[in-house]
């Protein structure tokens, strides 16, 4: 009777283990945006090895403005069962207007990537750290014991398909669960896990949530089924004196309450404090001659200014523009009458798919002009941050940096100013690649919580305009 009932339970493990199907409801700034169904799966290959399968399917509808956005992401991993070690994994990103892949194979211990867009792709390769698996499988891989204790791993992230670490650490409820906080770049990250199974789990202080369907929840927290307005949500007061035009400021100096301050750059146009908590932006400096990074010159697979529709419309624009600062100025008007649909209805679009479009918002604006300056020889910078409006209220927001014939000019297409104010704050600059772009809504999301912004002086005009 032994043997029979081993012999059952190998040919159930070699077939197939049972799935399981994890389903969490989504909410974001304390409303309800979608719903993740997470099914595992493990298998047995021919060769007698084990792959622990993940499939994730995500569905969301993020309202900003007057419109909206509906993305699904669709993710399929897999891993060695015993030592969780990455063998594949494919995620495809669509939103109402386009579709984003991304691809990764593990060989021998090198992960090779790609992205692709269309008929554009974006390859590179890593080698893994030993003992790194994806994020996804962590709670897999470790055990509340091992949270309990605390540590750090080597994790791939699947929105970028990079190695990084994290460090986690965790302590016991009275009611038997565990209370986990994994920091990843820098971001806090809360989950509790009852009987080992997560059941919640929050990203700064309740920003973003994601909770267990039918789970019985140590500490709930406050959310609504509502469909939050993110732009509305996401806003920060400013707490101190009244700038009448805020695109005539030229020089502004702002207090930053933050536990993120230090992450803030000091930039060509902008200086920080510590000692105080002060940030000074000057836009009528006309001296900056930092040199220029790589990624401020190449395409990537958004800023994509090898191509050939953007090269032509590049120098069409440019015509016989005497200098740097002539095709700044032409190229900055283009951009903002060319896109007249002005809307927060994409994700993330390509300068090309920009062009074609003629449709979005700030990042659409900034994205299309970096590739025209680079299609033209001028080094650009993309810029993310936040934008005072004429209510006293700042906003996300993504601008640029010109390198024009005196140094490096502040450009704000949406707006249409050349150079750009000085009511602005400088969060984060543009990377290399696309992977990039995951460092972007990171540091986003380390700001939307408690930041606090107090004008303490400023001065309008000095602008050249």
């Amino acid at each position: 009777m032994r043997r029979f009932n081993i012999l059952i339970l190998f040919l159930f493990l070699t077939l197939s283990v049972a799935a399981e199907e994890d389903v969490f409801t989504i909410y974001m700034l304390g409303g309800e945006i979608g719903e993740s169904v997470d099914t595992w799966n493990e298998k047995r290959n021919p060769d007698g090895s084990c792959e622990l399968e993940l499939t994730s399917r995500a569905t969301m509808k993020i309202v900003r403005g007057g419109g909206a956005v509906e993305m699904t992401t669709t993710t399929k991993l897999s891993a060695d069962c015993l030592s969780f070690e990455p063998k594949r994994i494919e995620s495809v990103v669509r939103d109402m207007s386009s579709k984003e892949t991304l691809r990764g194979v593990n060989s021998s211990g090198l992960f090779s990537t790609e992205i692709t867009r269309g008929s554009k792709s974006e390859k590179s390769s890593v080698k893994l750290s030993s003992g790194a698996t994806f994020f996804s499988l962590i709670f897999r891989k470790l055990s509340p014991e091992d949270f309990l204790k605390g540590g750090r791993a080597k994790i791939i992230s699947e929105e970028s398909l990079r190695e990084s670490e994290i460090s986690y650490s965790g302590q016991k409820g009275a009611d038997g669960s565990v209370i986990v906080t994994v920091v990843y770049q820098g971001i806090p990250m809360r989950y509790t896990l009852v009987n080992g199974k997560v059941v919640r789990s929050e990203v700064q202080n309740g920003l973003l949530v994601y909770r267990r369907k039918g789970a019985v929840l140590p500490d709930g927290g406050a959310v609504s089924s509502s469909v939050p307005d993110i732009l509305e949500k996401s806003k920060i007061v400013n707490l101190g004196l009244f700038i009448p035009d805020p695109r005539k400021a030229g020089r502004v100096v702002f207090h930053v309450g933050s536990e993120s301050f230090s992450t803030i750059p000091d930039t060509c146009f902008q200086k920080k404090d510590p000692a105080t908590g002060e940030i000074t932006v000057d836009a009528t400096r006309q001296n900056c001659l930092d040199a220029p990074k790589k990624e401020d010159t190449m395409p990537n697979l958004y800023e994509d200014s090898n191509d050939p529709e953007i090269v032509r419309t590049a120098n069409r624009i440019a015509g016989k523009a005497a200098g740097r600062d002539e095709k700044i100025e032409r190229v900055a008007k283009f951009v903002s009458r060319y896109i007249s649909n002005k809307n927060y209805d994409h994700t993330n679009l390509t300068a090309s798919e920009v062009l074609r479009k003629k449709s979005g918002d700030c990042t659409e604006h900034s994205t299309l002009f970096a590739a025209l300056m680079r299609a033209l020889g001028v080094p650009t910078k993309m810029v993310y941050g936040l934008v005072m409006t004429s209510d006293g209220e700042f906003f996300f927001h993504n601008w640029n940096e010109a390198l024009g014939d005196t140094g490096w000019v502040p450009v704000d297409s949406t707006f249409s100013l050349v150079p750009a104010d000085a009511a602005r704050i400088t969060i984060i600059y543009g990377g290399a690649d696309s992977s990039s772009r995951e460092q972007v809504s990171l540091s986003v999301f380390r700001f939307l919580s408690g930041m606090k912004i107090r004008v303490k002086s400023f001065s309008e005009g000095g602008l050249r305009r």
